[in-house]
């Protein structure tokens, strides 16, 4: 009689307070900024380029994707990415948008717009402490920690580090000297547009460099889709408002390498997973002597 445990479980608090209501969240965010880039004067919270627009929203598409898939998972290991980039995001956003507030449709406007002005408020305030209470159910959420794999190859390992740390500190940078460099943009933008890039930029980065401590990239295959679809639609929004951005400017271009380099570490990283780490059962796992040693440290 096999009397294995299962792993780690993820918290019901967690799912319930936190990676659900994140999902939907970011759901609406992507249908209000994406398909509409054009009408943010009167439908979301702040007006803003329809370029600005279409790369915010593109993120919030894939972070929708990759936190519906962890809505369903049952082993923290596979959640632990994404919630440490969730809530990451969710306090740069705040902080962005406090620094930032007289920007937003506060004070008047089109009803929708000022209705969404105070709901994102209001939702990335109320986000922080009801974070730390599911947080603090998944501490308290307790079971083994799977098996580690052999770590992964250098050729996986260096570009999601590469990247991840390039993406951190040019989202620092961004986060940091909005006012020096919303007026030398490629396209119309204002110093919230700058660190709410900037936040994803650096939210990006940062689950970068924790997936590639994590011996599975199958652990970590809902932030690769996010990354895909991030890069895709960030592409696709380029394109179709192509004629509102000023080329010749270097930071047009750096745009693209970041979208197209999103897009191939998550294609890669998509796809590797299925060949260096071939399915098995969370919830069981097996001896530590067949799939190498056992995980010693946790986010959380």
């Amino acid at each position: 009689m096999d009397t294995t445990l299962p792993v780690r479980p993820v918290s019901p608090v967690l799912k319930a307070l936190m990676l659900g209501p994140l999902a939907a969240a970011a759901c609406w965010t992507f249908l209000t900024l994406w398909p509409a880039a054009g009408s943010t004067d009167a439908l979301f919270a702040w007006r803003m380029s329809p370029v600005t627009a279409a790369l915010l929203g593109s993120a919030y598409g894939g972070a929708a994707v990759m936190l519906a898939l962890a809505v369903r998972a049952r082993s923290w290991a596979d959640v632990r990415v994404a919630t440490a980039a969730s809530a990451l995001l969710m306090v740069l956003m705040a902080a962005s948008t406090l620094a930032d507030r007289d920007t937003l449709h506060l004070t008047g406007g089109a009803l929708l717009g000022f209705l969404a002005a105070w709901g994102w408020l209001a939702v990335h305030l109320a986000a922080l402490p009801i974070g730390l209470v599911a947080l603090g159910a998944q501490l308290l959420t307790r079971g083994p920690a799977p098996v580690r794999t052999p770590r992964l190859p250098w050729w996986v390992a260096a570009p999601m580090v590469g990247g991840g740390a390039l993406l951190a500190l040019l989202g620092l940078v961004l986060a940091l000297r909005p006012d020096a460099l919303a007026p030398h943009w490629p396209w119309a933008a204002r110093p919230l547009d700058v660190r709410a890039l900037g936040a994803w930029t650096l939210t990006f980065g940062t689950a970068l460099l924790l997936a590639s401590r994590e011996a599975e990239l199958r652990r970590v295959r809902s932030g690769m889709a996010a990354l895909v679809l991030t890069g895709l639609l960030g592409l696709a929004g380029l394109v179709r408002y192509g004629d509102r951005i000023s080329w010749e400017l270097p930071a047009a271009w750096i745009a693209v390498l970041v979208l197209t380099g999103l897009l191939g570490l998550g294609l890669c990283g998509y796809g590797v997973s299925a060949l260096l780490d071939p399915p098995r059962d969370p919830w069981h796992p097996r001896g530590a002597a067949e799939f190498g040693e056992v995980e010693e440290v946790e986010l959380g």
